[in-house]
């Protein structure tokens, strides 16, 4: 039960009094407590025995929020691919509590769909167990295929749109703070400058999304995804949503780090996995249609888009401006989402309804912003940062700790003298990157020529020589022809 649910259980408001708050939490978003609070509805001692710090055990059906067909469906699916099973693994396949499980197998016991099997004795370290073990009925497989042919979800039961929605508003990443000691922690292995910091730190905080722009190589990327690691708090997430009679699978092992229990059974409501706040990134692949709901019409569920999994955490836009959509389409879907902090999605069969948009978005880019997005779309995203070439004693910090972490012995002279050639007489940028694809090439060299890598004069020129474009090369080959004709062998 979400905490609206709670207060009209208890009695303590009424669904008169509640109105008002539900009013200004959808109009303004925000937690339904705080709204509580400033509408001056409940005092803070009354209402801080209702808010959890974390979502609490469903101990009735009705505190799950579903309905017993849908639990006993998902049970019968499980239960149809095993010849037997226990409550204890019921339990754990299903993520409720061992009395709701009991109580859907004595129903199902009633109705012929399930059998004892002959007892097991369980040993553990302790004591001696018994434990029923049970099987399906051929009515039970029967009713069983239908279920799977309703839809294939075979996993924790899920959460209901609304409990969803109260707890996204409890761990929104809008009253998160990062101090600048994190910052500076995360980013210890990049070469940042104070200012740049003084420009992340309050974009960071502030919840909104971050535009990083500039050349391409200084680490745009990298400090994309080291914002998303400054973030310490833990967050749940749910397994999958419930929404009008579908199935929206939200947790994947890839979007979703979980933490570590030790093996201890948890204290919340497992069907939310508790997590590191997820950091999701996306580049060139990005489409139109993965940012909405992705029916399976096989299995016949749903998969989250993008920004669902992203909730709580980062949404990282990789190379903005080159995904197989327009920025403009990116932009004219998001226009709203931005500005209200909710995004609405629509089912197959038609019905739309709304989720909540609470991430920190990071458009991270190397085109011009101005030819990407128009003022309108500009002005939503507060925070404009643009990040530039390295400077020399930058660069040569870099080439220093690229070398120590591949156990090479760095000598200044030598790439001091490699940075004039290439970079003072060619008028070269200094980029980021470089150092790092340099000193890898040198180790792809040493590793053909069987030698110990190491950083030489000879070597580290020889390496240069086959990842710098000379401009002396593309007159050579202008020669011949246009450059991407192919010219015939003479």
């Amino acid at each position: 039960m979400n905490l609206a649910h709670r207060l009209l259980k208890a009695e303590i408001l009424t669904p008169e009094q509640l109105a008002p708050a539900l009013y200004r939490q959808k109009k303004n978003r925000g937690f339904l407590a705080k709204h509580l609070l400033d509408l001056k509805l409940l005092e803070p001692e009354v209402l801080d025995s209702f808010i959890y710090s974390y979502p609490p055990i469903p101990k009735t059906l009705e505190e799950t929020g579903l309905t017993q067909n849908l639990l006993i469906q998902l049970l019968l699916k499980h239960a149809y691919f095993r010849d037997t099973f226990s409550v204890r693994e019921m339990v754990r396949d299903l993520k409720i509590g061992a009395q709701l499980v009991e109580t859907l197998i004595s129903y199902l016991k009633t109705q012929n769909l399930l059998f004892v099997r002959p007892r097991d004795v369980l040993t553990t370290k302790t004591r001696l167990s018994m434990e029923l073990y049970y099987a399906l009925t051929d009515q039970g497989k029967g009713l069983a295929e239908q279920a799977l042919e309703a839809n294939r979800y075979i996993g924790p039961a899920p959460v209901p749109l609304e409990d969803y929605w109260d707890w996204v508003e409890a761990q929104t990443i809008h009253q998160v703070r990062v101090e600048m000691a994190r910052l500076r922690e995360v980013f210890a292995d990049f070469e940042v400058s104070p200012t740049l910091l003084d420009k992340i730190g309050p974009a960071v905080n502030s919840g909104r999304s971050i535009f990083l722009f500039g050349p391409s190589g200084n680490g745009k990327t990298v400090m994309s995804n080291a914002i998303g690691q400054s973030f310490e708090d833990p967050v749940y997430i749910p397994a999958a949503l419930y929404v009008y009679g579908q199935i929206i699978r939200v947790f994947d092992e890839v979007n979703h780090q979980p933490l570590a229990t030790n093996g201890e059974a948890p204290r919340h409501d497992p069907r939310w996995v508790l997590c590191r706040r997820p950091v999701v990134i996306v580049g060139g692949e990005l489409t139109e249609d993965s940012l909405e709901l992705r029916f399976n019409p096989i299995l016949k569920f749903y998969e989250a888009p993008h920004q669902l999994r992203a909730n709580n955490g980062v949404f990282i836009i990789d190379d903005f401006g080159r995904q197989k959509m327009s920025p403009r389409q990116l932009l004219n879907r998001w226009m709203y989402p931005l500005e209200t902090r909710q995004d609405f999605c629509c089912l197959h069969t038609g019905q739309q309804f709304g989720v909540p948009f609470d991430q920190l978005i990071i458009f991270s880019t190397n085109l011009n912003p101005h030819s990407l997005a128009d003022e309108a779309f500009l002005r939503r995203i507060r925070h404009k940062i643009f990040i530039g070439y390295v400077t020399p004693s930058q660069y040569l910090t870099i080439f220093h700790k690229v070398c120590r972490e591949y156990d090479m012995v760095f000598d200044e002279a030598i790439v001091r003298e490699m940075m004039y050639r290439h970079y003072v007489v060619t008028a070269r940028p200094l980029s980021a990157c470089h150092p790092r694809d340099l000193v890898q090439n040198l180790v792809d060299r040493a590793a053909f020529l069987g030698q110990q890598p190491q950083l030489t004069a000879d070597d580290l020129e020889n390496v240069c020589q086959t990842y710098f474009i000379k401009q002396a090369d593309i007159t050579d080959y202008d020669t011949i022809g246009n450059i991407g004709e192919p010219q015939p062998l003479s």
